[in-house]
């Protein structure tokens, strides 16, 4: 009994000082990758900047759709590449009305959405 009451208010003070915190863990390659590119700072090459303009997509459909729905092929990415990994991924969307195909390179410090192109 005493030693649930220990544990119990080590438990209160840890809570006070850390506080909540927002876990999450990807366990699947696929999720990784793709968490690991959507944290990162994005750039987008200018060829995948007039693909956007072109079908009014912006950036929030890139964090918010692109980078947390796709299916990475890891068989076609080359993801032993220096300095930046390079991956193929693909894109549907809920209603299946919007598919795309894209490359991106993840860095140390960036990742660069290369290309995209419909399907």
């Amino acid at each position: 009994m005493k030693y649930l009451l220990g544990v119990g208010i080590g438990m209160v003070f840890v809570a006070m000082a850390f506080g909540p915190r927002a876990f999450s863990c990807n366990y699947f390659p696929n999720a990784r990758v793709l968490d690991e590119a959507y944290s990162k700072k994005l750039s987008i090459s200018p060829e995948a900047q007039a693909f956007l303009k072109a079908e009014s997509l912006d950036s929030t459909f890139l964090k918010k759709e692109l980078f947390k729905r796709s299916k990475v092929d890891f068989d076609r990415s080359k993801k032993d590449q220096v300095p930046c990994r390079e991956y193929i991924a693909n894109y549907e969307s809920k209603d299946q009305t919007k598919k795309y195909d894209f490359v991106f390179d993840v860095c140390r410090e960036t990742s660069k959405l290369v290309s995209i192109q419909k399907k």
